[in-house]
């Protein structure tokens, strides 16, 4: 790749990074928040988190051992810990801590 190429690269990825910050500023200022606004706000990090839990575990192989125990229990602590405290980085880093925990050491 010439020095040229990269450069533009840099540029426009700057560029796209500045719009993606600075257009919601441009048409939310001075208005009054609109429903779906408000409903986006309130179930995007619940709906977000159902995504990645769906894309941790399509490709666990529930017929062969250790028949998904340690995902399930991870994706269980995350919930139970998530409906406890409603902190969603408590029950990442617990559920993620475990599922960790139980691949390197218990289920080798």
């Amino acid at each position: 790749m010439s020095e040229k190429y990269i450069i533009l690269s840099i540029i426009v990825a700057a560029i796209a990074t500045y719009l993606t910050r600075i257009l919601p500023f441009l048409f939310f200022t001075n208005k009054k928040p609109s429903k779906i606004l408000f409903h986006f706000e309130q179930y995007m990090p619940m709906m977000i988190m159902v995504i990645l839990v769906f894309y941790a575990i399509k490709d666990v192989s529930f017929g062969e051992f250790p028949y998904a125990i340690p995902e399930l229990l991870g994706v269980l602590v995350a919930i139970l810990i998530h409906l406890k405290f409603k902190n969603a980085l408590l029950s990442i880093f617990s559920a993620t801590a475990l599922y960790m925990f139980l691949i390197q050491k218990v289920f080798i």
